[in-house]
């Protein structure tokens, strides 16, 4: 799962920033539901997706990562807003190179899980590859 935590220079467009990037490797959250973890961290401020190496990433090619939204209803303006945001799902695979551009648009509001998250949709595959 990665967000909040750590630092990692990075580049968008004529931007730098650094992202914020906490890793978890342990053991003990093999099999954990994404629920179990979205509940592990809600409490991490500005963290608008975890991205998680599930069984399917694991099992399946290409290695696709779960990047997963951490926005509820209730941090969203209104209803509108919140289905807007899951009209996909809450849930979207992305390859492992996608995930810089996922966390680094979603860090500076340059584009929206939602807009991510339609892209894997359109994929054959459902995947976001990369912009």
């Amino acid at each position: 799962m990665a967000g909040g935590g750590g630092g990692a220079a990075g580049a968008l467009g004529d931007r730098r920033y650094e992202a914020h990037v906490h890793l978890v490797d342990d053991p003990v959250w093999a099999g954990a539901t994404v629920d179990e973890v979205l509940t592990a961290v809600r409490a991490v401020e500005d963290l608008a997706v975890v991205f998680l190496a599930d069984r399917t990433t694991m099992r399946a090619e290409p290695r696709a990562l779960l990047a997963v939204t951490t926005l509820t209803r209730e941090e969203c303006v209104d209803d509108e807003d919140h289905e807007r945001l899951i009209e996909f799902g809450r849930a979207f695979r992305t390859l492992p190179a996608g995930v810089h551009e996922v966390h680094a648009n979603l860090s500076i509001g340059n584009l929206g899980f939602e807009e991510f998250a339609a892209w894997a949709h359109d994929d054959p595959e459902g995947i976001y590859r990369s912009l």
